[in-house]
């Protein structure tokens, strides 16, 4: 289940598992009507059924638990897995009476505490609450009521990774540095853009794509004004929604992701994949990726003149720095292996 009406991460995440688990198991998605997310599954037309509920509000919907009740009996659903968080008042309520096996996904941190006598209430059918990662793990144990009986477990996603780098790139062009990601705040493109100038200001030719669609049009302002301000109309391109972000990122050279903060980042792993050198902040999940063992650089988090400086190092050692992160495409592979994800998805499935 994922009732969300946004197009980011999470909304391909809960269709990409669903096309997963049916290859085990009957799988029921459901969605918001007309959401992105129903368009999405009509790729995966006959792996497993999408089922659309309308309605109007997340705090709570009357509609919402009379359709979601509707289905659940109609499909026999024993399995719930359950991405986001809001719609948990309203699904309370809808799993009322049924024997279900309740599972919280958790890909993003928060931040406010549902520690009242609501939240206690409404996790308190949970069976189990699945995180991304280490990070998000303790964020759900110091945010989110621990109910009677419920466990923890760690699953990472998986990729289904295009094929690695193509032929080596000419010496002689700009280098290409990517960022993936809606357009937000604290997403890091604006970050990204501050950073690219002290390239500029090296005399370095670049080229900064910055790839996804535009969910704050303020941020798209303020990235637009630091591109004039610094004079880098030329060198920065916004590319909106690109449908083959690994074409663009086996083209590219850097990775720079200065997020404030990820759950577990898809094209930050994509990235890692392509052997590309990755920046990003000291913060949220990406410490974890060198205990991994992934070569990455990070930056004190949110310290533009440090993400400068990290940035101009791995561009002034890019052949150094490419052949460190070479090794990263095996283990992502390792990592994020499919059979992986869905072991570990089935361990927990009843």
């Amino acid at each position: 289940m994922c009732f969300s009406g946004g197009m980011g991460g999470m909304e391909h995440d809960s269709v990409k598992l669903a096309n997963r688990l049916s290859d085990s198991f009957e799988v029921v998605l459901f969605c918001k009507q007309g959401s992105f997310i129903q368009e999405l599954a009509r790729r995966y037309s006959g792996n497993f059924l999408c089922e659309g509920v309308s309605f109007s509000s997340t705090a709570f919907s009357i509609a919402m638990l009379v359709r979601v009740r509707q289905l659940l009996r109609k499909r026999g659903i024993g399995n719930v897995i359950f991405f986001g968080a809001s719609e948990l008042k309203t699904l309370h309520f809808a799993f009322l009476g049924f024997d279900l096996n309740i599972i919280v996904r958790h890909g993003t941190t928060k931040s406010k505490s549902k520690n009242d006598w609501l939240h206690r209430l409404v996790y308190s059918q949970v069976n189990y609450h699945v995180a991304l990662s280490r990070h998000l793990l303790k964020n759900v144990r110091k945010i989110v009521p621990p109910t009677k009986g419920v466990k923890y477990r760690i699953i990472f996603p998986s990729f289904e990774f295009a094929d690695v780098r193509p032929e080596p790139k000419a010496d002689c062009r700009e280098l290409v540095i990517t960022h993936v990601g809606r357009i937000a705040p604290a997403k890091g493109q604006l970050d990204a853009v501050c950073a690219c100038g002290a390239l500029a200001d090296a005399g370095i030719d670049f080229r900064l794509n910055l790839l996804g669609g535009v969910e704050g049009e303020n941020t798209e302002r303020e990235i637009q004004q630091a591109i004039e301000h610094r004079g880098l109309g030329d060198k920065v391109s916004l590319r909106g929604h690109v449908k083959y972000v690994s074409d663009v990122l086996a083209a590219s050279d850097i990775f720079l992701f200065p997020s404030y903060g990820e759950g577990m980042a898809n094209a930050f792993i994509e990235a890692l994949h392509f052997g590309l050198p990755c920046l990003a902040y000291n913060n949220t999940v990406f410490p974890e990726f060198i205990d991994m063992g992934f070569h990455l650089t990070l930056a004190e988090d949110r310290d533009i003149d440090d993400l400068s400086a990290k940035l101009l190092f791995i561009v002034r050692n890019i052949d150094e720095e490419k052949e460190r992160a070479g090794a990263n495409i095996g283990l992502a592979t390792d990592y994020f292996n499919i059979e992986r994800e869905k072991v570990s998805w089935a361990d927990i499935l009843v």
